[in-house]
């Protein structure tokens, strides 16, 4: 079951900051030398860490298609979270 938008907007708002969080956190991971080490990556995780809200605000939006996240909404677990943030930038802000 996919959210409509007025759930889409009602929701996201209570995990904005943790996707950035989330975002930030593999950014410094990729620049501290884990993962992936290829410039698209490291050229993402360089922007990222300069302006986190932005791709946080960004990231959020694909994360709410997340099967977890339709499952548990705002609960989702961390962990779950940042897998489901890591998920969406290396599918949809990397690799595209």
């Amino acid at each position: 079951m996919a959210l409509n938008l007025a759930d889409r907007i009602a929701v996201r708002k209570n995990i904005v900051d943790r996707c950035t969080a989330a975002v930030a956190n593999y950014a410094l991971y990729i620049l501290g030398g884990g993962g992936t080490q290829t410039a698209p990556y490291l050229g993402w995780a360089r922007e990222a860490i300069r302006t986190p809200a932005t791709f946080g605000d960004a990231v959020s939006w694909h994360v709410l298609d997340h099967t977890d996240f339709i499952a548990d909404g705002s609960g989702i677990a961390d962990n779950t979270l940042k897998g489901a943030v890591e998920t969406a930038i290396n599918n949809r802000f990397i690799s595209s």
